[in-house]
This record gives structure tokens, C-alpha cells and sequence, in this order.
């Protein structure tokens, strides 16, 4: 069957990496039939630098910029909202400095037709995997630890494929089922930045059916700093600003997809955190966004609870 690939980069004030991504996406060996690019209000000049540039004549190409910054996770939500009734198989998400290999479309469609070929269940997402320009490991995502049948760990299922179950993973560079799309609709928006996707792909495997990460699907993601988020080894100023964005958004997944008991070990991991941060010159600031997101999350769960649960169609 000859699917149809949406895909969607949402993008912020990062025009070189920009182009080199829509470049690879155009040199996929699997045609894509829209590459729709969500620009959040960029400064630095993305639309004018992609003009001259004249790849916005590309007729696969459909740049739409907002008119304001709503973060990544509005970005992403703007962009599955304007393709979620649109005729395709899959929607291809990534950020704007996510530089997929030619083959790593058409390996995620080969990993499908593999799972389809083996069993009856339905695939929600399938993750490429993702290296540094140096070979680093990055966003990793969680490995499915559930039981198969027989008792043993389900991840196994098809790993002489290159193939593993997964719970959830980052916005990278996944491979959504349009059907899962219409059955989970679409993330939280007001998360702003981090957690979001977290949240949006553990929905899919909850509701929408199982994933897997595809150890042939390849991207390089070329982040400035390509080490895993870490409060306590945050040297920008501007991004420790924010990390309260990511307490709160995480300890609101914990609570909505693990209960009550595990939101207090968060929050008591989250203080441990603190504690840890009193030998930084940034203690003040750190202990700061860890209590504010923390406090943001038990006072807004409901809200983003509602949420969530309103979008899963039953």
C-alpha cells in the first residue's frame, strides 16, 4: 500500500537549520505529500532567509507563521489541528534542527509493514533513532515494559528486526498513524515547551495502540547542547527561566498516567533535586522553578486532566 506522509516542523528563530532539515526532508526516498513548516513568530528573519533561498517554492511545502511564540507544544498543536482532517496515512513530526537520513521515512513505513506482517495490532507511532552530529545517543526514548502473554518483557517482540516496543518519546522524529490522530486528537497546547510530547505519546500507546522505535530509521539532531535536560546542569540563563514548565508538566503525566502515590515520590524526588542544587551559584533560581512548576502542577492537574481526557474519543 503507497502511504501518504504529512510532515510537520514546527520552528523558532533557527533559519540554517531550517533549510538543511527541509532539504533532507525533500531528498527523502519516499516522496512526502506536504512538508508543513509552523514558524512560532521567529525574529531572526526564517520567512525573508527562506524566500531568497527560494526553497518556499517548493509546491510540497506549506510555511504558515504565527503571531506569536505559543512554544513547541502549540507549535505541534497548531500544526496536527490544520492536517488532522486531511487526506494521509501518517504525520511526520520534528524540530526545526532534526536532520533525518534519506532512508529514514521509507525504514519507519518498512518497520510497519513488518509488525502488520507479524500481528493483528495497531501501530500508533513509530520513533526513528536519534544521534548528535558527534554519535551521541539522544532522546532516548522509554522502552514498553509490559508483559507479553507468556510473562516475558513485550519490548523483545521484534528486536531481530531493529524494532522496540516503546511507552513514549520525543517530538524529534515520529511517525504517527492518522488514526491515532482522530482517536487521541491532539496535545496540550498550554504545556508550552517540554513534557508535551512525553504526554501525547504515552496517550497514543494508552488508547491508539503500541509503538515501537526503529533502530534503522536514523536523524541527527543537532541541539547546541546534547545533553539529556537537567536543572542542575543548566548553564542558559534563558532556558533555566523555563524549566518550570517542565516540573509542572511532568509531574502532571506522572499523576494523570500513574496515580496520586507516584505524583508525592515525584515531588519528593523534586525536593531531593533542591537540596542537591544548594552547592550551585544558581540555587535561588533552581529551587525557584522546581517549587513554582511544582506548585503550577497540583493547582492545574484537573485542568489539564479535563483536557485530555475530553480529546481521547471513546
Amino acid at each position: 500500500m503507497i502511504s501518504k506522509v504529512v510532515a510537520i516542523v514546527v520552528t523558532y528563530n533557527r533559519k540554517e537549520l531550517l533549510i538543511e532539515c527541509l532539504r533532507a526532508l525533500l531528498e527523502q526516498s519516499i516522496e512526502l505529500v506536504e512538508i508543513l513548516v509552523i514558524d512560532n513568530n521567529s525574529t531572526d528573519g526564517t520567512e525573508k532567509f527562506l524566500e531568497m533561498d527560494g526553497i518556499l517554492r517548493e509546491k510540497s511545502i506549506n510555511y504558515i507563521k504565527l503571531s506569536s511564540n505559543i512554544g513547541g507544544a502549540g507549535g505541534f498543536y497548531e500544526g496536527l489541528k490544520r492536517v488532522k482532517d486531511k487526506e494521509y496515512n501518517w504525520v511526520w513530526l520534528m524540530d526545526d534542527d532534526t536532520i533525518p537520513q534519506k532512508n529514514a521515512l521509507k525504514e519507519l513505513l518498512d518497520a510497519n509493514e513488518v509488525i502488520n506482517d507479524n500481528t493483528e495490532e495497531k501501530v500508533s507511532f513509530l520513533a526513528s533513532s536519534v544521534y548528535g552530529e558527534n554519535g551521541e545517543v539522544m532522546n532516548v526514548p522509554e522502552i514498553d515494559n509490559r508483559a507479553a502473554a507468556n510473562g516475558y518483557l513485550y519490548w523483545y517482540k521484534f528486536l531481530k528486526n531493529g524494532i522496540v516496543s516503546i511507552k513514549k518519546a520525543t517530538f524529534v522524529s515520529i511517525l504517527i498513524s492518522g488514526d491515532a490522530i482522530k482517536r487521541v486528537g491532539l496535545p496540550c497546547k498550554e504545556y508550552f515547551i517540554w513534557g508535551d510530547d512525553s504526554e501525547y505519546t504515552e496517550r497514543m500507546v494508552r488508547y491508539a495502540g503500541n509503538a515501537y522505535m526503529v533502530g534503522n530509521s536514523i536523524v541527527t539532531h543537532k541541539r547546541k547542547n546534547p545533553r539529556n535536560l537537567n536543572i542542575l546542569n543548566e548553564d542558559n540563563f534563558v532556558r533555566l527561566e523555563m524549566y518550570h514548565y517542565m516540573f509542572r508538566n511532568q509531574l502532571i503525566n506522572t499523576i494523570y498516567y500513574n496515580g496520586k502515590c507516584a505524583g508525592v515520590r515525584k515531588i519528593l524526588v523534586d525536593i531531593r533535586t533542591i537540596i542537591r542544587g544548594m552547592k550551585k551559584k544558581s540555587r535561588l533560581k533552581i529551587a525557584k522553578q522546581i517549587i513554582y512548576g511544582d506548585f503550577q502542577g497540583i493547582i492545574q492537574y484537573k485542568k489539564f486532566h479535563k483536557y485530555i481526557t475530553k480529546e481521547v474519543k471513546n
